[in-house]
């Protein structure tokens, strides 16, 4: 593939294949400056929206990548950003100290408390409307796993007697893809928040919700540092722990009915991780997760 047709990259010299990650993306690392992003397939008045909501975030935060180009070669979308250094946290953090993964989750905390500062245009979607209509859509669904999996019985009613949580909630720009294999770690720091295919907007709390499946699962020290530090170190109040509690729930309905449909080879680790997390609050009696509090 000729890159020279890319005006930026016209005087690049190295060009080096970025195997790791899990979409179908062809990721390249360009002179150590720049990543590209081959998304085959891909609309790119949607490349061009998360380019847009990415760099409103850059401008807050230089731990998010600048969007440079959105463009097409050979006919395929393409995404041209910062190439931010750094190793796979999910890699990283188990390796690291433990007061160092807790410094990791401070600093990313902090960086996800600068993206939710930006809040959605006065006309976006109401939250609680896009949510009503998700819930109502994965019920049927989760209903059948149910009567298989007698152990998720107090999911769905105590889904339902919450629900009344999810009025009048903010919207504001969310990676919502948030989980450590999506941070970069270089020399004990933290260097980067990446892959932002489904940034959007959404309620700030909502960011979490995959906690219990995929950060405390890789580190616990580093997941108590990133509510800490999102907090900035004051005491979280309860309507956080309310709603990621309700979040928590809802994500195990979706994980699961995504596992059992589309997503069979991940099925056994989902269901252990689900059962972690109705663990975790007791299920869903205790407000704040045990990880936490432990």
């Amino acid at each position: 593939m000729d890159f020279s047709k890319i005006a930026i990259l016209k005087d690049a010299q190295e060009f080096k294949l970025i195997e790791e990650g899990y979409s179908n993306d062809q990721k390249w690392c360009v002179d150590s400056k720049y990543l590209l992003r081959i998304s085959p397939g891909a609309d790119i008045h949607h490349l061009e929206n998360q380019a847009l909501l990415t760099n409103k975030v850059h401008a807050t935060d230089k731990h998010v990548p600048k969007v440079h180009e959105v463009g097409k070669i050979n006919e395929e979308p393409f995404v041209l950003l910062d190439y931010i250094p750094g190793e796979n946290g999910e890699v990283m953090l188990p390796s690291l100290d433990r007061d160092v993964q807790y410094k990791i989750g401070n600093e990313v905390g902090f960086t996800l408390k600068n993206m939710h500062s930006i809040g959605a245009p006065s006309d976006y979607p109401i939250w609680e409307v896009r949510w009503l209509e998700r819930i109502n859509r994965l019920t049927p669904k989760f209903k059948a796993i149910v009567e298989r999996h007698p152990e998720y019985t107090c999911i769905l009613p105590f889904i339902q007697e919450n629900l009344h949580l999810l009025k009048n909630r903010p919207s504001c720009i969310q990676h919502y893809d948030f989980h450590p294999g999506n941070i970069l770690i270089e020399n004990d720091q933290f260097t980067g928040l990446i892959d932002m295919q489904k940034i959007t907007y959404a309620d700030p709390i909502h960011e979490f919700y995959k906690m219990e499946y995929f950060n405390v699962q890789v580190s616990q020290d580093y997941a108590k540092g990133i509510l800490d530090g999102y907090h900035n170190h004051a005491e979280i109040p309860l309507h956080f722990w309310e709603l990621h509690r309700l979040y928590a729930a809802i994500h195990i309905v979706s994980a699961e009915v995504w596992g059992h449909e589309g997503g069979i080879e991940q099925k056994d680790k989902f269901q252990a991780y689900s059962r972690f997390t109705i663990n975790q609050f007791e299920h869903f009696q205790q407000i704040n997760p045990k990880w936490y509090t432990s």
